[in-house]
């Protein structure tokens, strides 16, 4: 449909309906009600076609997941950026006020670590590991909570 070349028509609509278009048209990019019920009325031919083209339906529905999975992919990242921040802190801070570990402590450490994140799936909590570091014993309390 060619912008130059439309027809004018004579719709009949409830008045509540033609309130709500009018209120929520500009926050769609639309430039009229015209251009509202066009784009409307496209979508909802290719809604009721959809058995016969798929290709229709496809485009719509890859373009909403690709802006979903795109919003994601960016809070993800933001949360490991923040995440990788706070451990390289942790990582200078212990550091710092560790002299002398070995080589090999250090790669026993590393194994020690991987052991516990996967057993942990990720939930590591500071407090066992300090009884662990600290020779003491780990008094398991609300320990299958989700917040911890």
């Amino acid at each position: 449909m060619t912008q130059s070349k439309k027809e004018k028509i004579g719709i009949h609509m409830n008045p509540d309906l033609v309130k709500r278009i009018d209120a929520e048209y500009p926050l769609y990019g639309c430039a009229s009600r015209s251009d509202f019920m066009s784009q409307a009325a496209e979508f909802y031919l290719g809604f009721l076609h959809s058995q016969e083209d798929t290709a229709y339906m496809s485009k719509t529905t890859l373009t909403f997941l690709e802006s979903q999975v795109s919003r994601l992919d960016a809070k993800i990242c933001r949360q490991l950026f923040r995440m990788c921040v706070e451990l390289s802190m942790v990582a200078h801070v212990t550091a710092c006020q560790i002299k002398g570990v070995t080589e090999e402590t250090l790669k026993d450490l590393r194994k020690r670590c991987v052991k516990d994140v996967k057993q942990t799936i990720g939930n590591i909590r500071y407090d066992k590991i300090y009884a662990f570091q600290n020779d003491e014993v780990w008094m398991e309390e609300d320990d299958h909570d989700p917040g911890n």
